[in-house]
């Protein structure tokens, strides 16, 4: 049924809107304060290497790319973080809210260096992201998914 809720979310993502996000950066995406407060959080963990603080956005049977569930997600995590720092910054390019779920999908910059090599690479994605409301004003990640666009 996940599968489904998806497929919905997508095709209400991608056919909410004619007007790329990008063909009109003036207009900014409307995005609720929680979601905001949301991605500075995920930032502020990612960036400090806080496996656990970025797991803990994350409902108990979450996905992130490959990975599932909470605990599943918090080892991939503290795994990468040994092998390579992140500095990311971000940003929603289009939000929509349906209900006790909501999807955001963006764009990101990170710096990554690899710890036995020192060397510094730049990187850019676009993640989407689905959240479901776990409960009153309580939102958390179920779903991520991204990709590289270098």
């Amino acid at each position: 049924m996940s599968r489904w809720i998806a497929i919905l979310l997508l095709g209400t993502v991608f056919g909410a809107s004619s007007t790329p996000v990008s063909a009109a950066p003036s207009l900014r995406p409307r995005v609720p304060d929680w979601a905001t407060t949301f991605l500075s959080a995920w930032y502020h963990s990612f960036n400090r290497q806080d496996a656990s603080g970025v797991a803990a956005l994350f409902s108990e049977n979450a996905r992130l790319g490959a990975t599932t569930g909470r605990a599943e997600i918090q080892k991939t995590l503290a795994a990468e973080f040994e092998k390579t720092q992140r500095q990311c910054q971000g940003d929603f390019d289009g939000f929509k809210v349906l209900g006790d779920l909501a999807v955001g999908w963006g764009h990101e910059t990170c710096v990554e260096t690899t710890r036995n090599v020192g060397k510094a690479a730049r990187t850019r994605e676009r993640w989407l992201l689905v959240f479901e409301m776990t409960a009153p004003g309580q939102w958390l990640l179920t779903r991520e998914t991204y990709h590289a666009t270098n």
